[in-house]
Parts: C-alpha cells; structure tokens; sequence
C-alpha cells in the first residue's frame, strides 16, 4: 500500500508533470509581464531624463556654477537617504509616485523668477527640491527594476528598461538645451508634463514591499492581485482567493495548487 505523502492524490502529479514543461515554455511572456515591463521601462525613461536634464543645468540656474553643483550632490544625498526611509515604511509605489508628485509640484514653481535674496531666485530654491524629488524617483524606480519582475525574467527586463533609461538620459540633455533656446520656459513645462505621466505609471504598478521575489510569471499574477489601481488580467485562481507564491508550482483539476518538482521526485520514490 502506497503511503500517504499529501492529501492530493499521487496520480494527479504524475498526470501533470510532463506537461509542466512545455508549459513553461510557452508562458515565457504574458501581458502581465510585459505590462509591468513597459510601465517600469516608461518610469525609469522619465526619471533619468530629467536628473540629467538638471544635471546639466546648474550653470544658468544657481548665480555660482561651482556652489551649484555642491548643492546638486547635497540633493542627491538628501533625496537617497529620503527614498530610503520611505519605501521601508510607506512601500515603494506610494515613495516614487510622491517623489514625481513632488517634482511636478516643484518644477513648476521654477518658472517664476521672482528674486528672494541677492541673485537668488524662486527659480534657483525650487530647482534644488526638484532634483532631490527627482533623484529620489529615479533611484526608486531603479531599485524597482530588480524587484518586479519575476526571476524567471530578471535579467532581460532589469537590462531593457535600464537601457531605456539610459538612452533617455543621454539624447535629452541637447535636445532640452534646443528647446531652451527657442523657448525658455519649455524644459521645465515638459518635464512636468512626464511627471505626471510618471505619477500614474507608478501607481499602476505592484507594491513590492515585505512581499517574496515572485520565481514565476503565476507569482506574477499573485502578487498583483488585490493591490489598488492596478489592472487585473485573469489568472488561474478564482477571485478573492490568492494562492501561497511557490517556484515551478503546477495546477491539477482546475484549482488544486502541486508541490514542486523536488516534492513529487521524493513521492516517487516512495511509491
């Protein structure tokens, strides 16, 4: 007599086991995947776009180039060690989406020339706040890239939306340097627009805070479930109910979640 390993019968995995793997392969991709790919790849465009925009910029902002770029590293410092504090205690959604809130709010204020002290202008003040908001959700999002997509597709997609970001941020430093020309104004109204753009990018994405890494695109589709202003796609379990996050689990007669395949080997073995 076959011992009892699991309340779920032993014939139902051996029936679904070699189907697994074909399985795998053809759900390399899905359109949860490659959604939250594009969105975190849009957010991480947005983000580096604008800190170099800035990066190359103190010169015309801050009276002395020198003491600009001082406090443009004291910024940075700032906006790191905030984006810190706060993805521990309010998640990484609600950090970042503050952070392009923040830089909206900021880099609008930056349009006006209004004098303050000496040659120190509104312009100047708000363009400092901005770049901490803005390192703050370009680092985030960073720090996003390794932790949204599942391992199964870590690299591709931390190497793609990384190079996007990368490639945003190299073009965008000369062309904003045209616009400027030709409208002063310009750059700060544009980027504003993006980070509003970044705002809602961000909230459509899954906190990932005190969650384990999703191994699988089902863990994908887990995770997601229940979180807000995020869009539901569909996926194997009935609504309201959300499956234990187990690598290389495998569903029988609809809604049965099987061990992995180290469990099932061991079954055999017993068999």
């Amino acid at each position: 007599e076959v011992d009892k390993v699991s309340e779920i019968d032993i014939s139902c995995w051996l029936k679904v086991l070699p189907d697994q793997e074909k399985t795998t392969k053809a759900n390399n991709w899905n359109k949860t995947v490659l959604w939250e790919t594009i969105a975190v790849s849009l957010a991480g465009s947005i983000g580096t776009l604008a800190y170099n925009v800035f990066n190359f910029g103190w010169a015309t902002i801050i009276p002395d180039r020198y003491l600009g770029y001082c406090l443009n590293g004291i910024s940075d410092f700032v906006g790191a060690n905030v984006l810190s504090l706060c993805a521990k205690k309010f998640g990484r959604r609600y950090t970042i989406a503050s952070g392009f809130l923040g830089a909206t709010v900021f880099g609008l204020a930056a349009l006006s020339d209004c004098p303050i002290s000496g040659e120190w202008t509104i312009n100047g003040i708000a363009s400092l706040v901005c770049k901490s908001l803005i390192n703050l959700a370009c680092s985030g999002t960073y720090l996003w890239m390794a932790e949204i997509p599942p391992s199964t597709h870590l690299g591709f997609v931390y190497n793609l939306a990384g190079g996007c970001g990368v490639l945003t941020g190299f073009f965008a430093p000369p062309l904003f340097a045209n616009m400027e020309l030709s409208h002063p104004k310009s750059p700060l109204i544009t980027m504003a627009c993006l980070f509003v753009v970044g705002v809602f990018t961000v909230l459509c994405l899954p906190e990932t805070k005190g969650l384990p890494r999703a191994q699988t695109i089902d863990d994908v589709v887990t995770r997601r479930r229940g979180q807000p202003f995020f869009p539901r796609f569909g996926s194997r379990t009935t609504p309201g109910r959300v499956a234990p996050v187990i690598a290389n689990a495998v569903y029988c007669d609809g809604d049965t979640l099987v061990p992995d395949n180290k469990t099932v080997s061991k079954s055999r073995e017993r068999v």
